[in-house]
Formats: structure tokens, C-alpha cells, sequence
């Protein structure tokens, strides 16, 4: 799951990062890891059904950059970046706005197609936060791939909780469950 995320940000983190003069070759990678770290710590911390449905909407929606959660990842990612390898503010404000709310919003709108590599924000959030929000299907394109995270999905589904009619209960039903 990691992989996939670290894979969404090298691809997203090209210009931002590798072809930015004022980040030093030798810390492309670290740079790219530290955005990783940020969105798992960040996504970690979401407590309340309410952060996660307003994620959802801002992130689906091309307002990502405006919302309070992903302004935390962004202006951690930024910090830790200007702390840990001498980045300006400028510079790592730049590249913490062409990163975070940009990866967020493509694993937000790919979820429901099986995602990047089988990356959704829904299935993140539901690895990170142990299962209270989100869906358990991470690593393939449908909960028939076995393991805990797809057999509670089939069960929600045949209890009514599969909200978009897609054969999992993750993300995308838990924010029709409050509209």
C-alpha cells in the first residue's frame, strides 16, 4: 500500500521536486518520503466521520488545497521539509501545494475505479485510521480478494451499507451515508 502511495507522489513530485533547482539532487527521494510520512500522519489523525466526509468532498470536488485537513498535511509537509533539509518557505510551501492536495485528489477520484495500483483515499484512510473509516480494499480491485478488510466489505454490502451499488462498503458509501 505504501509502495503505491510513494509511486503516486514520485509521479506527481517530478516537477515540484526533482526538477526544482532549489531542492539538492541528493534529497529528491527524501523529500518525496517526507510528503509520504505527512499524508500517513495526517490521514492517521482524521477522528470524526464529519473530517472524512469533508475530505472526501473537497478532495472529489478540486477544492483539496481549501481543506483544513489537507492544509495540516501540507503545512506539516512543508515544515519538516524546510527543518530537515534546509528548503525556503517559499520553496516548500510551493511544492507541499503541488504535491499533497494533487495526490489526495487523484486517489480520491480514482477509488471508486480501483485506484493506482488498487490505491483509493477511502481504503487508505481505512488502513490508517484501523478500520473506522474508509473500505479494506487496498491491494485489489474488489473485496473478493479475501482477508478481514474484504470480508467485512461483502458483509456490509449484503447488510445494506453499500451505498454506491459497487460491491464494497468503503469511503464513497460512508459519505453518502451523510448527505
Amino acid at each position: 500500500m505504501l509502495d503505491e502511495l510513494f509511486n503516486l507522489i514520485k509521479q506527481n513530485g517530478q516537477q515540484a521536486v526533482v526538477e526544482n533547482n532549489e531542492v539538492p539532487n541528493e534529497h529528491n527521494e527524501a523529500v518525496m518520503q517526507e510528503a509520504q510520512a505527512s499524508i500517513v500522519d495526517g490521514l492517521s489523525n482524521i477522528k470524526e466521520p464529519d473530517q472524512v466526509n469533508s475530505l472526501f468532498e473537497s478532495v472529489q470536488s478540486g477544492h483539496a488545497e481549501s481543506n483544513p485537513a489537507v492544509q495540516q498535511i501540507s503545512n506539516n509537509f512543508a515544515g519538516n521539509i524546510m527543518q530537515k533539509f534546509g528548503i525556503n518557505g517559499g520553496t516548500a510551501a510551493s511544492i507541499a501545494a503541488a504535491i499533497i492536495p494533487v495526490v489526495l485528489a487523484k486517489m480520491a477520484n480514482r477509488g471508486g475505479q480501483g485506484g493506482v495500483g488498487g490505491l483509493d483515499l477511502g481504503g487508505l484512510l481505512g488502513s490508517l485510521t484501523g478500520g473506522r473509516f474508509g473500505g479494506g480494499n487496498l491491494g485489489g480491485s474488489n473485496t473478493s480478494s479475501g482477508g478481514l478488510g474484504g470480508n467485512l466489505g461483502s458483509m456490509g454490502a449484503k447488510l445494506g451499507l453499500d451505498k454506491d451499488g459497487d460491491g464494497d462498503v468503503d469511503l464513497n458509501d460512508l459519505t453518502k451515508m451523510f448527505k
